[in-house]
Protein backbone atom coordinates (compact mmCIF):
# COMPACT_ATOMS: atom_id res chain seq x y z
CA UNK A 1 0.00 0.00 0.00
CA UNK A 2 1.07 3.78 -0.72
CA UNK A 3 -0.05 6.82 0.46
CA UNK A 4 1.00 10.07 1.87
CA UNK A 5 2.79 10.12 5.47
CA UNK A 6 0.95 12.53 7.66
CA UNK A 7 2.45 15.21 9.74
CA UNK A 8 3.22 13.25 13.26
CA UNK A 9 4.94 9.85 11.00
CA UNK A 10 7.13 12.69 9.33
CA UNK A 11 8.21 14.01 12.82
CA UNK A 12 8.76 9.75 13.61
CA UNK A 13 11.25 9.38 10.66
CA UNK A 14 13.01 12.96 11.78
CA UNK A 15 13.43 11.77 15.10
CA UNK A 16 15.37 8.89 14.42
CA UNK A 17 17.01 9.35 11.22
CA UNK A 18 20.84 10.05 11.11
CA UNK A 19 21.40 13.60 8.87
CA UNK A 20 24.85 12.50 7.86
CA UNK A 21 23.76 9.21 6.25
CA UNK A 22 20.68 10.37 4.78
CA UNK A 23 21.74 14.09 4.33
CA UNK A 24 19.39 14.92 1.26
CA UNK A 25 16.08 13.70 2.81
CA UNK A 26 17.23 15.14 6.46
CA UNK A 27 16.78 18.28 4.35
CA UNK A 28 13.21 16.86 2.79
CA UNK A 29 12.08 16.65 6.46
CA UNK A 30 13.02 19.74 7.86
CA UNK A 31 14.29 23.20 5.58
CA UNK A 32 12.75 21.93 2.53
CA UNK A 33 9.25 20.18 4.09
CA UNK A 34 7.03 23.35 3.11
CA UNK A 35 7.85 22.55 -0.62
CA UNK A 36 7.83 18.73 -0.20
CA UNK A 37 5.09 15.66 -0.51
CA UNK A 38 6.19 12.42 1.67
CA UNK A 39 4.63 8.94 0.21
CA UNK A 40 4.76 5.34 1.92
CA UNK A 41 4.84 2.52 1.14
CA UNK A 42 3.41 0.18 3.56
CA UNK A 43 2.75 -3.73 4.27
CA UNK A 44 -0.91 -4.68 4.93
CA UNK A 45 -0.13 -4.68 8.62
CA UNK A 46 1.04 -1.12 8.72
CA UNK A 47 5.08 -1.60 8.60
CA UNK A 48 6.82 1.26 6.93
CA UNK A 49 9.09 -0.08 4.25
CA UNK A 50 10.32 3.51 2.80
CA UNK A 51 9.50 6.72 1.94
CA UNK A 52 9.93 9.06 -1.40
CA UNK A 53 9.47 12.80 -1.18
CA UNK A 54 9.02 15.28 -4.43
CA UNK A 55 10.73 18.78 -3.97
CA UNK A 56 8.67 21.45 -5.75
CA UNK A 57 10.32 24.59 -7.51
CA UNK A 58 13.55 22.92 -9.11
CA UNK A 59 13.88 23.26 -12.91
CA UNK A 60 14.31 19.68 -12.83
CA UNK A 61 12.59 16.20 -10.84
CA UNK A 62 14.09 16.30 -7.28
CA UNK A 63 13.12 13.11 -5.26
CA UNK A 64 14.73 12.13 -2.47
CA UNK A 65 14.37 8.54 -1.35
CA UNK A 66 14.91 6.63 2.46
CA UNK A 67 14.79 2.78 2.18
CA UNK A 68 14.04 1.35 5.72
CA UNK A 69 13.83 -2.09 4.77
CA UNK A 70 15.25 -4.16 2.34
CA UNK A 71 11.64 -5.20 0.68
CA UNK A 72 11.11 -1.26 -0.25
CA UNK A 73 9.78 -1.21 -3.70
CA UNK A 74 11.06 1.89 -5.32
CA UNK A 75 10.10 0.95 -8.93
CA UNK A 76 6.51 0.49 -7.64
CA UNK A 77 6.80 3.79 -5.65
CA UNK A 78 8.03 5.33 -8.62
CA UNK A 79 4.81 4.65 -10.80
CA UNK A 80 2.70 5.38 -7.81
CA UNK A 81 4.13 9.12 -7.48
CA UNK A 82 3.96 9.67 -11.28
CA UNK A 83 0.77 9.03 -11.01
CA UNK A 84 0.12 11.24 -7.91
CA UNK A 85 2.16 14.26 -8.94
CA UNK A 86 1.00 13.93 -12.78
CA UNK A 87 4.54 13.70 -14.19
CA UNK A 88 5.04 13.30 -18.06
CA UNK A 89 6.00 9.64 -18.85
CA UNK A 90 9.16 10.59 -20.23
CA UNK A 91 10.03 12.91 -17.11
CA UNK A 92 13.80 11.82 -15.83
CA UNK A 93 14.38 12.01 -11.79
CA UNK A 94 17.00 12.57 -9.70
CA UNK A 95 18.18 12.25 -6.15
CA UNK A 96 21.19 11.30 -4.01
CA UNK A 97 21.75 8.39 -2.30
CA UNK A 98 24.31 6.82 0.51
CA UNK A 99 26.59 4.15 -0.89
CA UNK A 100 24.84 1.53 1.14
CA UNK A 101 21.23 2.43 -0.79
CA UNK A 102 22.87 2.63 -3.63
CA UNK A 103 24.03 -1.14 -4.19
CA UNK A 104 20.19 -2.24 -3.24
CA UNK A 105 18.27 0.72 -5.23
CA UNK A 106 20.13 0.69 -8.09
CA UNK A 107 18.79 -2.81 -8.76
CA UNK A 108 15.37 -1.53 -9.31
CA UNK A 109 15.57 1.65 -11.55
CA UNK A 110 16.62 2.26 -15.29
CA UNK A 111 19.46 4.82 -15.17
CA UNK A 112 19.27 7.64 -17.51
CA UNK A 113 23.41 7.55 -17.30
CA UNK A 114 25.82 6.60 -15.08
CA UNK A 115 25.61 7.85 -11.32
CA UNK A 116 28.22 9.92 -10.19
CA UNK A 117 29.99 9.71 -7.02
CA UNK A 118 29.17 12.72 -4.44
CA UNK A 119 31.38 13.33 -1.43
CA UNK A 120 29.59 14.64 1.75
CA UNK A 121 32.21 16.84 3.74
CA UNK A 122 32.29 18.58 6.99
CA UNK A 123 34.20 21.51 8.27
CA UNK A 124 36.02 19.98 11.46
CA UNK A 125 39.46 21.57 11.85
CA UNK A 126 38.64 25.52 12.54
CA UNK A 127 42.26 26.03 13.00
CA UNK A 128 42.92 25.46 9.17
CA UNK A 129 41.00 28.40 8.03
CA UNK A 130 43.06 30.87 6.67
CA UNK A 131 42.73 34.72 8.08
CA UNK A 132 40.03 36.68 7.03
CA UNK A 133 40.62 38.72 3.18
CA UNK A 134 38.98 42.03 3.32
CA UNK A 135 37.87 41.72 -0.56
CA UNK A 136 36.06 38.75 -0.08
CA UNK A 137 32.03 40.70 1.39
CA UNK A 138 28.79 40.30 2.34
CA UNK A 139 26.33 40.86 -1.07
CA UNK A 140 23.16 42.58 0.48
CA UNK A 141 20.18 43.67 -2.10
CA UNK A 142 21.62 45.47 -4.61
CA UNK A 143 23.48 42.42 -5.95
CA UNK A 144 20.98 39.94 -6.04
CA UNK A 145 20.25 40.38 -9.39
CA UNK A 146 24.00 39.97 -10.29
CA UNK A 147 23.84 36.91 -8.20
CA UNK A 148 21.02 35.68 -9.88
CA UNK A 149 22.66 36.24 -13.24
CA UNK A 150 25.92 34.15 -12.02
CA UNK A 151 23.99 31.48 -10.93
CA UNK A 152 22.84 31.19 -14.42
CA UNK A 153 26.24 31.76 -16.11
CA UNK A 154 27.80 28.83 -13.92
CA UNK A 155 25.15 26.37 -14.00
CA UNK A 156 24.23 26.18 -10.82
CA UNK A 157 20.58 24.21 -11.33
CA UNK A 158 20.30 23.43 -7.76
CA UNK A 159 20.06 27.70 -6.84
CA UNK A 160 16.36 28.87 -5.91
CA UNK A 161 15.56 32.73 -5.55
CA UNK A 162 14.42 31.54 -2.11
CA UNK A 163 18.27 31.02 -1.16
CA UNK A 164 18.73 34.85 -1.72
CA UNK A 165 17.20 34.82 1.85
CA UNK A 166 20.38 33.12 2.94
CA UNK A 167 24.21 35.39 3.18
CA UNK A 168 25.72 35.75 -0.24
CA UNK A 169 29.77 36.57 -0.07
CA UNK A 170 31.66 37.39 -2.99
CA UNK A 171 34.78 39.10 -4.82
CA UNK A 172 34.27 42.30 -6.99
CA UNK A 173 36.93 43.30 -9.77
CA UNK A 174 35.72 47.06 -11.18
CA UNK A 175 31.80 46.44 -9.86
CA UNK A 176 32.09 43.24 -11.99
CA UNK A 177 31.12 40.05 -9.89
CA UNK A 178 34.12 37.38 -10.05
CA UNK A 179 33.37 35.07 -7.13
CA UNK A 180 30.43 33.78 -5.46
CA UNK A 181 28.97 31.52 -3.09
CA UNK A 182 26.33 31.06 -0.46
CA UNK A 183 24.10 28.49 1.10
CA UNK A 184 21.59 25.94 0.39
CA UNK A 185 20.57 25.80 4.10
CA UNK A 186 21.69 28.38 6.75
CA UNK A 187 20.41 27.54 10.46
CA UNK A 188 21.32 26.69 13.95
CA UNK A 189 20.75 22.83 13.42
CA UNK A 190 23.21 23.42 10.44
CA UNK A 191 24.47 24.53 7.39
CA UNK A 192 25.09 23.85 3.79
CA UNK A 193 27.68 25.66 1.60
CA UNK A 194 26.59 25.83 -2.27
CA UNK A 195 25.61 28.11 -4.98
CA UNK A 196 29.75 28.88 -5.52
CA UNK A 197 31.47 29.52 -8.83
CA UNK A 198 34.47 32.19 -9.91
CA UNK A 199 34.06 33.38 -13.09
CA UNK A 200 36.76 31.04 -16.07
CA UNK A 201 38.90 34.25 -16.61
CA UNK A 202 39.72 34.70 -12.91
CA UNK A 203 40.07 30.48 -11.67
CA UNK A 204 43.22 29.66 -10.07
CA UNK A 205 44.06 32.51 -8.86
CA UNK A 206 42.90 31.57 -4.76
CA UNK A 207 39.13 33.77 -5.01
CA UNK A 208 37.30 30.40 -4.88
CA UNK A 209 39.56 29.40 -1.34
CA UNK A 210 38.81 33.28 0.20
CA UNK A 211 34.76 32.84 -0.62
CA UNK A 212 34.54 28.97 0.46
CA UNK A 213 36.92 30.29 3.40
CA UNK A 214 34.35 33.02 4.67
CA UNK A 215 31.03 31.16 4.05
CA UNK A 216 32.62 28.55 6.50
CA UNK A 217 33.55 31.17 8.90
CA UNK A 218 30.47 32.79 9.13
CA UNK A 219 28.71 29.27 8.84
CA UNK A 220 30.74 28.04 12.30
CA UNK A 221 29.40 30.99 13.69
CA UNK A 222 26.21 29.92 14.21
CA UNK A 223 26.38 26.23 14.61
CA UNK A 224 29.31 23.36 14.76
CA UNK A 225 27.78 21.29 11.53
CA UNK A 226 28.87 22.90 8.78
CA UNK A 227 28.86 20.72 5.32
CA UNK A 228 29.08 20.83 1.65
CA UNK A 229 29.07 18.06 -1.07
CA UNK A 230 31.14 18.09 -3.97
CA UNK A 231 31.97 15.51 -7.04
CA UNK A 232 34.65 12.58 -6.63
CA UNK A 233 36.43 13.60 -9.71
CA UNK A 234 36.72 17.45 -9.02
CA UNK A 235 39.52 16.67 -7.00
CA UNK A 236 40.97 20.52 -6.80
CA UNK A 237 37.88 21.58 -5.20
CA UNK A 238 38.32 18.40 -2.61
CA UNK A 239 41.99 19.67 -2.42
CA UNK A 240 41.09 23.05 -1.47
CA UNK A 241 38.36 21.88 0.60
CA UNK A 242 40.47 20.23 2.87
CA UNK A 243 42.75 22.52 2.98
CA UNK A 244 40.26 24.88 4.67
CA UNK A 245 39.30 22.20 6.98
CA UNK A 246 37.10 19.94 5.34
CA UNK A 247 36.79 15.92 5.88
CA UNK A 248 35.07 13.55 3.91
CA UNK A 249 31.91 11.77 6.27
CA UNK A 250 30.26 9.96 3.71
CA UNK A 251 30.16 8.54 -0.04
CA UNK A 252 27.08 8.95 -2.16
CA UNK A 253 25.71 8.73 -5.42
CA UNK A 254 24.10 11.47 -7.68
CA UNK A 255 21.42 9.28 -9.63
CA UNK A 256 19.32 10.46 -12.63
CA UNK A 257 16.50 7.89 -13.63
CA UNK A 258 13.64 7.23 -15.68
CA UNK A 259 10.62 7.63 -13.51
Amino acid sequence: MFRELTSSELDAILSSIHREQHFLYYSYLTHRKQNTVHYGQYTDEGELLGVMAYLWGLPFHAFSVYPMKKSFCLRSMLSFMREQLELPNDAVGSFITNEEEMEVLSQQIEFLKPSRKLLLMKHIHQEALPPEDQRVMRLGTPYFEHIESKMKELHTMAFTKEELCNPFYGVLEQEELIAVGGYHIYSEDYVELGNIGTDAAWRRQGYGKKVCTELTRKGRSVTPNVYLNVIEENVGAIGLYRSIGYEVICNQFIVEFVI
